[in-house]
């Protein structure tokens, strides 16, 4: 029986050499590549039955607008997006369309390889299967809308309330009450001796699987 061929595409050459290794050493048939058109190359070669790649690939198409494009040329591909993001609007690409049957997996709920590989089998085994964004409907982003998110992005950018209150053409005290909801949807408890906004950053960067400076 053929390996299960496997393009891995991820803009970081240390993670994307780990993980196609460790892939690799499963027994699967893995190809990598560190960017979008790199990727597409290497898949028109390649020909693979699913395609494991980063949301954020840099500047220039994200993971999804590639999941797509690969979707174009292999209707039947499986792809599984793994990220480090807990929910692709944090992202800054707004609420993403993924192609049917794509799974999104956030790397934080991968326990071990073993898990990911059953990942990569489902999609290998249903590409097409009716699949639902679960960082959509569950989880701790779930609860904001799309403009709450794009003023997280915002406050996560040192953007001032004045600033994001011009940009959005709304009052000060209007972006002030959006940061308040965020907050209780995340789940950020109010407390005077703690600034606000650092809390929201901190919260962020948890949610982008970053580790906060300090």
């Amino acid at each position: 029986m053929h390996a299960t061929r496997v393009l891995v595409v991820d803009d970081n050459a240390f993670g994307l050499s780990t993980l196609a290794g460790a892939l690799a050493g499963r027994g699967l048939d893995v190809r990598a590549a560190g960017t979008a058109r790199d990727a597409h190359a290497v898949a028109l070669e390649f020909r693979p039955a699913v395609a494991v790649l980063d949301l954020d690939l840099g500047p220039g198409p994200t993971g999804i607008d590639l999941a797509r494009a690969l979707r174009r040329s292999f209707p039947a591909i499986g792809i599984c997006i793994l990220t480090s993001y807990r929910d692709p609007r944090l992202a800054g690409i707004g609420t993403p369309e993924l192609p049917d049957g794509a799974l999104y997996v956030c790397k934080a709920d991968v326990a071990d390889l073993t898990q990911l590989e059953r990942a990569i089998g489902q999609v290998a085994r249903t590409p097409l299967a009716a699949r639902t964004l679960s960082a959509m409907t569950s989880g701790p982003t779930a609860a904001l809308t799309d403009v709450q998110v794009e003023v997280l992005l915002a406050v996560g950018a040192g953007i001032t309330t004045a600033e994001i209150a011009r940009q959005r053409g709304v009052s000060a005290s209007a972006v002030e009450q959006t940061i308040s909801r965020i907050c209780e949807r995340l789940e950020i408890p109010r407390n005077s001796s703690l600034n606000q906004r650092v809390q929201l950053v901190q919260a962020l960067n948890r949610l982008r699987g970053q580790v906060a400076a300090g």
